[in-house]
């Protein structure tokens, strides 16, 4: 005489193979996630230079671009906050930048007082961004 239906090893066993599959999932999952931090971080930072340098073109003063480890801010003439502080994501922070950026200043022509970059690093992956300003055109650009 057979028994029709499932035991509850069967169940186990078929749990256990799909956590089993579950697990790289989630680790590309997590790696992805935080590639997407440090991609949307160096975007948030372009899209503040980029407003900084515009707006000392349209408005002929000074935009200085000042950051800390964690979050950057724009300043009008060097004193006048434009921006509330902007905050890097999570396990992001500055690992390196130049003496141009520290602060980085926009002229009423566009251009920037000095050349210089920034380093982002992502401290669980341990992947790094470079972001560039080139003086005489003002211009920013991520380095891959």
């Amino acid at each position: 005489m057979t028994k029709k239906g499932i035991t509850f090893i069967e169940i186990l066993i078929v749990v256990f193979i799909f956590l089993l599959l579950l697990i790289p999932i989630t680790i590309f999952i997590q790696k992805y996630h935080q590639q997407y931090l440090l991609n949307s971080t160096c975007e948030k930072i372009m899209e503040g230079l980029n407003f900084a340098r515009e707006s000392a073109i349209n408005e002929r003063c000074n935009f200085s671009v000042v950051f800390n480890e964690r979050s950057f801010k724009i300043l009008k003439d060097e004193k006048i906050p434009v921006w509330k502080e902007i905050k890097f994501s999570e396990n992001i922070r500055v690992k390196e930048k130049t003496e141009g950026m520290d602060p980085l200043i926009f002229l009423p022509d566009g251009t920037s007082r000095q050349a210089g970059y920034i380093i982002l690093i992502d401290e669980i992956t341990k992947k790094e961004k470079k972001i560039k300003i080139h003086n005489i055109t003002g211009k920013c650009l991520i380095e891959k």
